[in-house]
């Protein structure tokens, strides 16, 4: 049961650390206080909620950002998509077939790969619905 922990832990590790190395790049020419700014929602796992709420209120690309509010939005949830909730329905995988049947776990299982695949999902959908986008690319 104690490599199943580590290995969590270890996919949330990476997630977060390529969360952060994307911020850091993401705002590196607005200077060291902007970037202590954005990491601080990533460190503690609040940084969807504020991507969600910029691209909400319809903010621009900020002046010397690499990115802009939805792009962004879209890289973080990749990046918890695939170091985090794919390696985490993995881990719940192996750790039934270890176990046993239970149905609790399964039901965990379903659920994760629901939430992952409504994930990905949103991520089109963002993109499909945003106006500057929609304009960009008419037919998708």
């Amino acid at each position: 049961k104690m490599g199943y922990f580590k290995a969590s832990v270890a996919s949330l590790a990476v997630s977060i650390s390529v969360q952060v190395i994307l911020v850091f790049f993401q705002n590196k020419r607005l200077g060291p206080e902007r970037i202590l700014k954005e990491v601080f929602p990533v460190l503690i796992g609040f940084k969807p909620a504020v991507d969600a709420y910029r691209v909400a209120k319809g903010e621009k690309q900020i002046k010397g950002a690499s990115l802009d509010s939805l792009t962004e939005m879209s890289y973080i949830k990749g990046i918890e998509m695939f170091a985090e909730a794919i390696p985490g329905v993995i881990i719940q995988l192996m750790a039934i077939a270890r176990s046993g049947d239970d149905i609790a776990a399964w039901i965990s299982v379903v659920i994760s790969a629901l939430t992952t695949g409504y994930g990905g999902a949103t991520i089109s959908y963002d993109y499909d619905t945003d106006p500057d986008k929609r304009e960009q690319t008419p037919d998708f």
